[in-house]
């Protein structure tokens, strides 16, 4: 049994079976829970006012219908400054990273990186270190 809280987080994705896929890889990560998922950025603003415990970290889709990630995360940061954002995108141009952290994002991930690489980075967002994972 792990001393530390469990990370909680939030999933933001227009696309339901990656969303659920997510979902059931971060189950089986230890000290992660999945507080809610959304399908954009409204939704997922809606659900974020109507929760008691608000995630710690959110990943979240860079194309989406209604309010993509980019306008999400600018009104995350406004009004939820401690959520952190971790993009998750196909794209993997330079500039579009460097822009969307300038924007508030923490970090940003490719939806071919590998789990252990999304957990070192969610991990990252809380101020965890991952076990002796290398």
């Amino acid at each position: 049994m792990s001393s530390h809280p469990s990370v909680r987080l939030a999933i933001a994705d227009d696309h339901i079976l990656f969303r659920k896929g997510l979902r059931a890889l971060l189950g089986g990560f230890q000290d992660v829970e999945v507080l809610f998922e959304a399908g954009d950025g409204q939704e997922l603003l809606e659900r974020l006012d109507l929760v008691d415990e608000r995630p710690d970290v959110i990943l979240m889709d860079l194309q989406m219908p209604v309010l993509d990630g980019l306008q999400t995360t600018r009104l995350l940061k406004a009004q939820y400054p401690r959520i952190r954002v971790i993009i998750i995108s196909m794209h993997d141009e330079p500039e579009l990273i460097e822009s969307l952290k300038a924007e508030g994002a923490f970090g940003y991930l490719l939806k071919n990186a590998s789990p252990e690489e999304m957990r070192r980075l969610i991990y990252a967002a809380v101020g965890r270190k991952v076990g002796a994972a290398v």
